[in-house]
């Protein structure tokens, strides 16, 4: 099940990469977000979002917001190993290396990534776990979440906005 559950996320995640563009311009302008650029409601954080489209109650954000950290804490040195591969692949580029070495920093770059992608995703369904029968049914909303779990860790700081 948790297999199925992964893949099905995986396939998500891959489709709203493909869309590209994203939820809005961020806190700097764009459509989309929930923020106070000019006086309006402050911005929800991604906590808020995922705890709000759930429906979630007191236990539950608590254990969903332990869920999440822990989960930063286990992407922080993937999240370096991301930065200095693509400082590689910026430097091999420059230096001109072959087709092959190209390709082989390139595919450590993806590889890294990848695994980011697979910690966001044993996050999701760790937070899946916590949900009750009707939250689980609630597709649109387990939706959202897998969006918005999309990419969390690539910051250093996975709730700011």
């Amino acid at each position: 099940m948790l297999k199925k559950l992964l893949l099905a996320g995986l396939f998500c995640a891959s489709l709203a990469l493909a869309q590209g563009g994203g939820y809005g311009g961020g806190k700097k302008g764009g459509g989309g977000d929930m923020g106070g650029q000019m006086g309006g409601p402050p911005a929800f954080t991604k906590f808020d979002q995922i705890a709000n489209a759930l429906n979630l109650d007191k236990d539950q954000r608590k254990t969903v917001r332990s869920i999440l950290d822990d989960g930063a804490k286990e992407a922080t040195p993937l999240r370096d190993q991301i930065s200095k591969s693509r400082i590689a692949v910026g430097e091999a580029v420059a230096a001109n290396k072959s087709e092959d070495e190209l390709k082989q920093v390139a595919r450590t770059c993806s590889d890294l990534a990848a695994q980011l992608t697979e910690l966001e995703l044993k996050t999701f369904a760790k937070v899946f776990g916590t949900l009750d029968d009707a939250q689980k049914k609630n597709l649109p909303a387990l939706g959202r979440v897998l969006s918005l779990m999309n990419d969390i860790y690539h910051t250093k700081n996975w709730n700011g906005e």
